[in-house]
């Protein structure tokens, strides 16, 4: 059974797509050129067809416009925190689980400290 692209119950007219036509015509004349091709039955009529009409729908009609951008946009706005807790050493806001930062950098300065001292008395 063959089925053959028929452009008068297509929705695409072949004065209107040339070169789309006539690029899907000639991978279907290449593929029926080769013995497997034949060997097969590959007929790529109906099913270039099907793919230059599906290829062609895949284009919107019209320009999206900037405030329906806009509009689909709104709501992938910054959305508050909510892991948000107050540190028990400092009582400034970290985020829970995690340390705080104020408290980090001042228990590094110590033990910055802590070391040079150590290192001082095994000198002397």
């Amino acid at each position: 059974m063959s089925f053959a692209f028929n452009p008068a119950r297509s929705l695409i007219r072949p004065v209107a797509f040339p070169r789309i036509l006539h690029a899907i015509g000639s991978a279907a004349g290449l593929v029926a050129q080769f013995p497997v091709g034949r060997a097969i039955g590959v007929n790529l009529g109906l099913l270039g067809g099907l793919l230059g009409e599906m290829i062609l729908r895949a284009v919107p009609k019209q320009r999206t416009s900037h405030s329906k951008k806009r509009k689909r946009m709104a709501n992938k706005g910054l959305k508050d925190r909510q892991d948000l807790s107050p540190c028990p050493g400092c009582g400034r806001p970290k985020r829970t689980a995690h340390i705080c930062r104020n408290c980090y950098g001042s228990i590094k300065q110590k033990l910055k400290m802590l070391k040079e001292q150590a290192a001082e008395s095994q000198e002397s």
